[in-house]
């Protein structure tokens, strides 16, 4: 029967771990010393080894020669471990074994001793997703445990655990995965199942898994049987439907040049030929990440913030595509509507030249940049919607809010002598909102505020009241 790569070649030692050193040292330590806790949390992203090493853990415990770092795998509790079937190690899966009478259950059955081997060893796959009572009966438990109960809470999202919980385990956080140690991983697995990957698809995979292991050794098996001949960057991208970067950078390019039309149409031809929405998602999130790095860089404050947020944007849009079963609307609503707000925007280079002051020194849009890095933190937030443009000796700054355009007219005071120190002494400041975002009724409040709306969304939350906090 055909074994998937994946458990194949799953590490049944701590010594066939990839990565998470610091995990491996402090659990061999405490093995070897018999200084074993009762309860552990593996935190991390998927695909990290969180559970892997539970199993691990758990052959070492149970090992007849044990409990030892090495177990020896040739006893029958080492085997039955391996093969999924120790009757002292008990798997739970939080996500549908989740409530009280699930955690009632295993506290009934835990003072009874282990069958085989010293230790019932529990293991707890996405401990998060328990409810709040069964969290309180597994803490009972936790508390006062039987000297040979271990239990391994594994989690990809600690922060939903409670802190009664936490405080009673070893916390142990597992790293995500380097593109070079998933590619020499892959590489490895690759040359003994004697298939050819070119290094470039190597690497496409290595990327794509984004510091998942399990997800590059699950992409490289979607691959083997594409393996006639060697498997190459081209065939790699089709079978996971990445599109070819170069497309992803003119799609980018319409988009930041408020070119909506040619966006969408790039995005048709990028959908017809088979992409993944998801993976192209990810490309422009990729390519725009390196143009923010480049703009940062050379010192181009207002290229940064607009491709900073483009960036914001593109990371809402990832998360919306997860949960969609047909993506495409949404990516191309989104894609227009960041190509339409460029479109409005008015372009650096025509900034730059209608801006004469000093002179023949003209201003430019970096020049504005430099004068929010001189500000206070309170103060510049009341600047970084300002949309700036000069003509002659005023410097015109837009708002696309009341409330923004309310209060940077409050601390002008504190903008105005950096605007002096870049612009000349006669310089005047204009400030304006744009009509198409005045309030027909009354001025935006600071609930209004487009920053507060977000987190109140995030976090499914309500505004009670608004401070302003000085420096």
């Amino acid at each position: 029967m055909y074994q998937v790569i994946a458990r194949k070649y799953r590490p049944q030692k701590f010594s066939e771990l990839i990565s998470q050193e610091h995990v491996r040292t402090t659990l061999e330590n405490a093995i070897s010393q018999q200084r074993i806790a009762h309860g552990y949390i593996f935190a991390g992203q998927r695909g990290t080894g969180k559970t892997t090493v539970a199993r691990i853990m758990a052959r070492c415990l149970n090992c007849e020669k044990g409990p030892t770092p090495t177990p020896c795998g040739v006893c029958a509790s080492c085997k039955e471990i391996e093969g999924g079937s120790g009757i002292d190690v008990i798997e739970i899966d939080a996500a549908s074994n989740r409530g009280i009478d699930d955690v009632r259950d295993l506290r009934e059955k835990v003072n009874l001793a282990p069958a085989r081997g010293p230790y019932k060893v529990y293991i707890i796959d996405e401990a998060h997703g328990l409810t709040g009572d069964a969290f309180n009966a597994l803490l009972k438990t936790l508390e006062e445990p039987p000297p040979h109960a271990v239990f391994v809470l594994c989690t990809t999202d600690v922060q939903k655990m409670p802190l009664t919980v936490i405080g009673r385990c070893q916390h142990f956080v597992f790293r995500r995965h380097s593109e070079e140690q998933i590619a020499a991983r892959l590489s490895f697995i690759a040359s003994s199942e004697k298939v050819v990957v070119e290094p470039e698809a190597m690497l496409l995979i290595a990327r794509t898994a984004q510091g998942s292991m399990r997800d590059a050794v699950g992409l490289l098996d979607q691959l083997v049987p594409l393996a006639s001949g060697p498997i190459s960057l081209d065939s790699a991208r089709s079978l996971l439907g990445i599109a070819d970067p170069r497309v992803l950078d003119a799609l980018l390019d319409h988009v930041l040049s408020g070119r909506a039309a040619d966006a969408l149409a790039e995005l048709n031809r990028v959908y017809s030929a088979g992409a993944e929405l998801r993976q192209v998602v990810r490309g422009l999130m990729e390519g725009c990440r390196d143009r923010l790095v480049a703009a940062l860089s050379r010192g181009d404050q207002a290229t940064a913030r607009r491709l900073s947020s483009v960036l914001d944007a593109l990371l809402h849009l990832d998360g919306e595509v997860r949960r969609h079963a047909e993506p495409r609307f949404l990516v191309e609503a989104t894609l227009a509507r960041l190509a339409v707000e460029a479109e409005g925007s008015a372009p650096p280079a025509a900034v730059a030249a209608t801006s004469p002051v000093r002179g023949e020194e003209r201003a430019s849009v970096s020049g504005w940049g430099e004068v929010l890095e001189k500000l206070n933190r309170t103060v510049r937030a009341a600047y970084l919607d300002a949309q700036p443009e000069v003509d002659g000796s005023v410097l015109v700054l837009w708002f696309r809010y009341g409330f923004h355009h309310k209060k940077a007219q409050e601390q002008s005071a504190q903008l105005m002598p950096h605007v002096r120190a870049w612009l000349g002494d006669d310089v005047r400041i204009d400030f304006r909102l744009r009509e198409n975002d005045a309030p027909k009724t009354k001025t935006a409040s600071p609930e209004d505020d487009p920053f507060v709306r977000e987190i109140v969304r995030r976090f499914d939350g309500r505004v009670t009241r608004v401070k302003e906090v000085s420096e």
